[in-house]
């Protein structure tokens, strides 16, 4: 009997416990939200029938609340385990303060001081699972990554991600197809939609690339993500957005023309990138926002003196066959030598180079100068089908890496462009991650193109001075970008721009001629090429006209571009909307550079408030439109804060200023 009875509690008691972890109480609302420090920004996530969700509010003064997401799904797959449906609620951690004061070597601003509020939300499946939720909410936005807790060697795969983002009705949005796989793509190249209703399908089926902005009438927000590392892949949208729902989606199956799965290999205890939507008022606040840094890792360098942001030279884009002539590179070596440029770049090819000399003599020669050499790679490797531009296998090659960089290193190289990367697998990823860290051990600068988007990786890592994830410059071949480009580099202003460094290539004052006759005339006028200089943020700027084009342009332009910095203390975006206009105002030490283009092709006059600026007076150099295209204007002026600056911008024009301290 005895027996009998402690089977029986035994049974009672499993069965107990049992029910208790299939349906425990339901929290409570207020167990589920985090609100910013300043109370204007609620993350509130909801349990409905085992499935998570959550929302994004905006609380304005007067407790007027403004929806900025709507209810929007969460959670993962694992082969394994499924954390979408099925959940039970186990805790909710205490909301606590996250505080960071940190340095960026080489962005829109120099020091970061970032205060958040975080919460962990503890969950588990119907086998015993647990799955975390940890939100973070910012006065500038609100950011959620997944956790998987517990130990063990065995890999584990994540095949799914449930995470999507829904947007008010009535939301407008600037973002860009993700393209279909092919030689050259994906590489984050198509030009970007302007400002469409919220819940357009996308081109085609491979759906949308972060970042997405959208405006709700009242506010701007842009969602993307930040913190990936090597253990994960990285998320686009899917092509349709049923009532404004943007959900994730995994990068395509035919990228690396399957030497990698689209799922994730990865060991407990996990966590996911955060998936974040940056907020403000005006577009420009969504541009001066530094929480893509903030929530990446900290710097794995001690030692950065090394690294020396800076403009480059570059000769291929004017005439291709130039990066294996040494006769033809040493104009671009003198040209950066007199405008007191750190860098040429020296594009593919440049392994063959010949007629004069070989590369090691042209470093020698640019030293000379006070010059450094960057080089360009092929990413190569199985996943690459670009034809067999070199150098090539090299970079994908751990051992062979380690021994190039070693060589190039000793011979006096400054940096790398590595293209090709055209994958978001974790694969790519994880090639990105080992690439920025053997380039660090051998002081190596990086910068990578046919990329994927920034994720905070310059903060991680600061010799990554610049990445492409962009149609730039350099693209003028595509008839539709030709045309529209200056309403595409006011909406890259506010989109691509804001969430990372850009290798856009900009300065286009002559096209090329014979050399390179694919290149459509650019519409844009010259000081709008220009002014992208300063509008566009990037450690490094490739300048991409001739050596012969640039020395050409009146001295004034010249002693504009002497010593421009590429690193910037201080970033204020002072008017714009993507699409219409860009006008942002940078500082490096005590000096001021002012830039604006126009997205329009009707002409604009402007009145640009000059309240930035510290007290005295400023000797201002303005550049503005000439009579025609090619040409310029130029007036010396001396300026003060409080005042304003009247400027003409022509249609598709632009202007750039430079405020030095009067004495």
């Amino acid at each position: 009997m005895k027996t009998l009875l402690r089977l029986f509690s035994a049974s009672f008691t499993l069965a107990f416990a049992v029910a208790l972890q299939a349906s425990p109480a339901l929290p409570a609302a207020s167990e589920l939200t985090l609100e910013n420090e300043a109370g204007t920004l609620r993350f509130a996530l909801k349990l409905d029938q085992g499935a998570l969700s959550y929302q994004v509010h905006h609380l304005a003064a007067g407790g007027v609340t403004t929806p900025l997401l709507g209810d929007s799904p969460l959670g993962l797959v694992r082969t394994e385990a499924d954390f979408t449906k099925d959940l039970a609620f186990v805790s909710a951690g205490a909301p606590v303060v996250v505080k960071d004061d940190y340095r960026l070597v080489a962005d829109k601003v120099s020091r970061v001081r970032a205060a958040g509020r975080e919460r962990t939300f503890t969950f588990r499946n119907p086998t015993g699972l647990l799955f975390e939720v940890t939100a973070r909410a910012y006065a500038d936005g609100v950011a959620f990554r997944y956790g998987l807790p517990g130990r063990g060697s065995q890999t584990l795969f994540i095949k799914d991600e449930a995470t999507g983002f829904r947007l008010p009705a009535g939301s407008r949005v600037w973002a860009q197809p993700y393209s279909k796989v092919d030689i050259w793509a994906p590489g984050y190249e198509a030009n970007y939609v302007n400002g469409v209703p919220a819940g357009t399908p996308a081109p085609a089926a491979e759906g949308w690339a972060l970042p997405l902005l959208f405006n709700t009438g009242q506010l701007w927000a842009l969602v993307t993500e930040s913190g990936l590392g090597s253990d994960y892949f990285a998320i686009h949208l899917e092509q349709n957005a049923p009532g404004g729902l943007y959900r994730a989606r995994l990068p395509e199956e035919p990228e690396t023309y399957g030497v990698a799965p689209q799922a994730a290999a990865i060991q407990l205890p996990w966590t996911s990138p955060w998936r974040l939507v940056v907020v403000g008022e005006r577009a420009g606040a969504i541009s001066e926002s530094t929480l893509v840094t903030t929530l990446a890792a900290p710097s794995v360098l001690k030692d950065t003196s090394w690294i020396k942001p800076g403009v480059a030279s570059w000769s291929w884009w004017s005439d291709m066959s130039s990066p294996s002539d040494y006769t033809k590179l040493i104009a671009y070596v003198d040209m950066s030598a007199r405008l007191g440029w750190p860098y040429t770049l020296i594009d593919l090819g440049w392994h063959q180079m010949k007629n004069g000399g070989d590369v090691k003599q042209l470093i020698d020669y640019a030293a000379t100068k006070d010059v450094g050499v960057l080089i360009w790679y092929n990413s190569a490797g199985q996943h690459n089908k670009v034809p067999d531009a070199g150098p090539y296998d090299v970079m994908a090659d751990p051992l062979l890496r380690d021994a190039e960089f070693a060589r190039i290193a000793a011979m006096g190289v400054k940096g790398i462009k590595v293209d090709f990367m055209q994958s978001d697998k974790q694969f790519v990823i994880a090639l990105y991650h080992d690439i920025l860290r053997d380039a660090a051990r051998h002081k190596l600068l990086v910068n990578f193109h046919g990329c994927t988007i920034p994720r905070g990786w310059e903060r991680t890592y600061p010799h990554l001075l610049t990445m492409e994830a962009v149609r730039g410059g350099e693209q003028y071949w595509d008839k539709t970008f030709a045309e529209d480009a200056q309403m595409y580099n006011t909406i890259f202003a506010f989109t691509r721009n804001a969430v990372g460094p850009m290798d856009y290539t900009p300065t286009v004052f002559t096209p090329p001629g014979a050399t390179n006759p694919g290149i459509q005339p650019n519409t844009t006028t010259s000081a709008h090429e220009l002014a992208l200089l300063v509008v566009f943020q990037s450690g490094i700027q490739h300048v991409i006209d001739s050596a012969a084009s640039l020395a050409k342009q009146p001295a004034y332009v010249l002693d504009y571009l002497t010593d421009l910095p590429t690193a910037w203390d201080e970033t204020r975006y002072l008017d714009g909307a993507p699409g219409q206009l860009a006008i942002v105002a940078r500082r490096s030490g005590k000096t001021w550079y002012l830039a604006g283009i126009n997205g329009t092709k009707a002409t604009l006059a402007l009145d640009v408030d000059l309240s930035f600026l510290g007290k005295g007076s400023y000797k201002a150099s303005v550049i503005t439109d000439g009579a025609s295209q090619r040409e310029f204007a130029h007036a010396e002026k001396t300026l003060r804060a409080g005042e304003k600056l009247p400027v003409a911008l022509a249609g598709r024009g632009g202007f750039a200023v430079r405020l030095v301290p009067g004495r």
